[in-house]
Order: C-alpha cells, then sequence, then structure tokens
C-alpha cells in the first residue's frame, strides 16, 4: 500500500510555514513528520493504545541519532 504524502508537507506554502516555526521552536521538521505519521497510523483504533509508546520511541531514536551525529563531529 503506497502511503500519501502528508498534506501539511505536500502543499509548498504550507510547508515552508511549518518549516518556519519548527525553526523559530527549535523542533526538528523530520521529527514532526514521524509523529504525525504515527497519529495517522492509529486513526480509526479507538483508545489508541500504545500510541504513547510509539512516540517515545521515535523521540528516543530521533536523540540517538542526533546525538550520536554531535559525538561524531566533536
Amino acid at each position: 500500500m503506497t502511503r500519501r504524502a502528508l498534506p501539511l508537507l505536500a502543499d509548498k506554502k504550507a510547508k515552508n510555514v511549518l518549516q518556519r516555526i519548527c525553526q523559530e521552536h527549535n523542533v526538528s521538521l523530520d521529527l514532526l513528520r514521524s509523529l504525525i505519521e504515527i497519529q495517522r497510523d492509529n486513526l480509526g483504533r479507538g483508545r489508541q493504545v500504545g500510541i504513547s509508546q510509539e512516540f517515545s520511541a521515535a523521540i528516543s531514536d530521533f536523540i540517538e541519532e542526533h546525538q550520536a551525529g554531535v559525538r561524531d563531529v566533536s
């Protein structure tokens, strides 16, 4: 099944606004995209059991990847 692009990121103007907001608030657009995808995957599941763990795992993975990059640069 092919995943549809996020409408927010498919529209050039909307993506530019989102990038600017992410930069202003020091939030990674890639991390935000991952969290939105998790939410999309869980739509229609009722109570969305386990979504908090999925969010936590995505955030932890992001932090690990970026801390490793910082250590490599130093």
